[in-house]
């Protein structure tokens, strides 16, 4: 529950909005009409919303693209005279920034093809090993979060140790300015450059530890997974809202020659399980 209104008084119906550092929230104060990771889902599937192309089409990949180097969404490009297979997604970056970033070109029938291939592979596989897929995301989710847990803690200590190191610096910097080794300008210049990169260290501890009690109960929702599965066992073709039930999102990497061969990986995130290592590469 968010209270970010009110009103002066039971007499006065005018409506006061409050600033959003004052508002007080109450969460689970109800009983929740769908479980969280549904919500989630849909949150995802809202954001994720296409908009018409100035060609007045909508792409059903829209979005849902990123640049697996810097992190950038790829962009649509067409012409009005292009056939679909000549549809194709560029970087983000590469297109605004000369020298920024590759490419990392790659056709909409090219990922279309490798997106609903790996959605029949995995509901398949899912369904078929149901025992196994659980245990096997289930292990992955563990060693995921176990990761995120070392490099958090180190971050954490690091974060820490600095915080503590400037504190001496602050406290000497006063000593000089008493002892008027240091002037007052300088003083006031300096510890308010060293308080603030303080400020902004605490800030990110206050992260960290959130991040690290969520790691202790996160848990992948394999359950609503396969429930998803259970509901489409039959994928004769790819939709954008099938698209968005199934993925999170999906990494392109720029194009590479192996043996002679121009190969070009993807890596997909799905939602609920993350990633699952499959084989994802268009020639």
């Amino acid at each position: 529950m968010y209270k970010y209104v009110q009103r002066k008084s039971y007499k006065n119906k005018k409506m006061m909005y409050h600033d959003k550092e004052d508002w007080q929230i109450f969460e689970n104060t109800h009983e929740a009409i769908i479980d969280e990771e549904t919500f989630n889902i849909v949150q995802k599937i809202r954001k994720g919303r296409r908009r018409r192309t100035d060609m007045g089409d909508m792409p059903m990949l829209s979005g849902m693209l990123y640049c697996a180097d810097c992190g950038q969404k790829l962009y649509q490009v067409r012409c009005k005279d292009w056939t679909y297979d000549k549809y194709h997604f560029v970087c983000g970056t590469y297109r605004k920034i000369k020298g920024g970033c590759k490419s990392h070109q790659i056709r909409n029938v090219a990922v279309e093809k490798i997106l609903l291939d790996s959605i029949r592979q995995i509901a398949t596989y899912a369904r078929e090993h149901e025992a196994e897929f659980v245990e096997m995301v289930a292990n992955k989710s563990q060693a995921e979060i176990n990761k995120n847990q070392r490099d958090n803690r180190r971050e954490l200590d690091q974060s820490t140790k600095r915080i503590e190191k400037l504190d001496t610096i602050i406290q000497k910097l006063y000593e000089g300015n008493v002892e008027g080794k240091i002037s007052d300008e300088r003083f006031m210049k300096m510890s308010a450059s060293y308080e603030n990169e303080q400020k902004s260290l605490k800030a990110k501890i206050s992260e960290l530890e959130c991040e690290i009690a969520a790691d202790k109960e996160n848990s992948l929702n394999v359950n609503h997974f396969l429930d998803l599965v259970k509901r489409y066992t039959e994928v004769p073709e790819l939709t954008a809202e099938i698209i968005r039930e199934f993925i999170e999102k999906v990494y392109v990497y720029h194009p590479e020659k192996i043996n002679g061969q121009k190969t070009q990986r993807v890596r997909i995130v799905w939602n609920c399980i993350g990633e699952i290592p499959t084989q994802n590469k268009t020639a």
